[in-house]
């Protein structure tokens, strides 16, 4: 943009309108970046844009305002667009980073002013994504989401002054603007991106699929260094072990068992049937600073929400429920009929897993993926991560 960083500033802040005041204060860079990042790296998701441009470019351009009719029908929840924050900022001193309080103010567009610095006073997010183009709502799970907002992985920068990306460059450490999607965390389902604290389902047109969004398909993946796993041959571990019960435990007893575990799991029903043990509930847990991944191996498992579930506790319990559509003794197959000489895959019928995660955990802020593959993947943030 051509002009200093506070006239861009103050174009873009009487093209927008103001902000609300509350409590507390931001400074002036955690500001700067918060309205960079946000303007930068989202857009309108516009029927048949390409490529598809920031909201900060759309200004900088001059194009006129887009219309309800253009927008895609897309959505994105605000978690999402944390984690995009935070992956942009991920090489930045905490001091230029806002906790969570602050970003959520941001959010709501309630974000306090800074009344020594008027120039600080950088447009919030319904500043930037209108609320009646852009409305908020929660999702059948209970997430809150913002429809019609695109995640930009590869922005223009063109426009920017020269003061601002030198600003940015020095508060982030980042020497470049391209983001790798899979490394921002952004999980996505035939295009739609999704947060989700339920679980996903791959080509699916019901139940857990959200609504349609951009045409690209993106391979979920969690934040770059998310997948530090646990090393299984430590020494000082005794090895590897299963737990033979000698009468059926009460849900109770099993409950408090799992509890006792640090990455222990329990199988039930069906799921714990087999000669030659489980292949239902194989799992890996990764840990990083501020969230838990795990992954589970489900054959055979039914991906419908009614017959599906995966719940989550603040405590880190993870208790997923389902049935299975293996493991039978006759298979009805293209008008024949085989007799299973084998049956390792565990028998049809409903089943549950549940697991403890390494520590406390905010159930609000978990994503789960169940693809084609069979396997369920699921990340939910740190509840001490949440509190700093």
């Amino acid at each position: 943009m051509a002009g200093s960083s506070q006239a861009v500033n103050a174009n873009i802040v009487t093209k927008l309108g103001s902000t609300n005041a509350q409590t507390k204060v931001a400074d002036n860079d955690q500001r700067f970046l918060l309205f960079f990042v946000i303007g930068t790296y989202f857009g309108p998701d516009l029927k048949g844009e390409t490529p598809q441009k920031s909201v900060l470019q759309r200004i900088a351009e001059g194009l006129p305002p887009y219309t309800s009719d253009q927008l895609a029908g897309s959505h994105i929840e605000t978690v999402e667009v944390e984690h995009i924050y935070r992956h942009v900022l991920r090489k930045a001193h905490q001091s230029a980073v806002v906790k969570l309080p602050l970003l959520l103010q941001f959010f709501d567009g309630n974000l306090p002013r800074n009344g020594d610095d008027p120039t600080a006073n950088y447009p919030q997010f319904p500043d930037l994504f209108p609320p009646l183009l852009h409305p908020r709502s929660l999702s059948q799970n209970q997430n809150k989401i913002v429809e019609n907002i695109v995640f930009v992985n590869n922005p223009e920068i063109y426009y920017i002054d020269r003061e601002d990306i030198e600003r940015f460059r020095r508060l982030t450490g980042l020497k470049d603007f391209l983001l790798d999607e899979d490394a921002a965390g952004l999980h996505t389902t035939d295009g739609v991106i999704s947060h989700s604290a339920a679980v996903q389902v791959d080509e699916f047109n019901g139940g857990f699929s959200p609504s349609k969004s951009s045409q690209k398909t993106r391979k979920t993946r969690c934040m770059d260094e998310l997948l530090k796993i646990n090393d299984p041959l430590q020494h000082d571990r005794a090895g590897s072990a299963m737990v033979f019960l000698p009468s059926l435990p009460t849900e109770s007893e099993l409950s408090k068992i799992v509890a006792a575990t640090k990455n222990g799991f329990a199988l039930t029903g069906s799921a714990a049937v087999g000669p030659v043990g489980p292949t239902v509930g194989l799992m890996d847990i990764g840990e990083c600073e501020d969230s838990y991944i795990f992954r589970m191996s489900l054959p055979g498992v039914k991906r419908d929400e009614r017959d599906f579930s995966c719940e989550v506790s603040s405590e880190g319990q993870v208790l997923i429920r389902g049935a299975t559509t293996t493991g039978e003794k006759t298979v009805y197959r293209y008008s024949q009929m085989f007799e299973m000489q084998t049956q390792n895959l565990c028998p049809p019928g409903r089943f549950s897993i549940s697991f403890k995660l390494p520590g406390p955990v905010d159930p609000q802020q978990f994503s789960g993926k169940f693809g084609t593959d069979g396997i369920l993947e699921g990340i939910v943030m740190k509840e001490s991560w949440q509190m700093k």
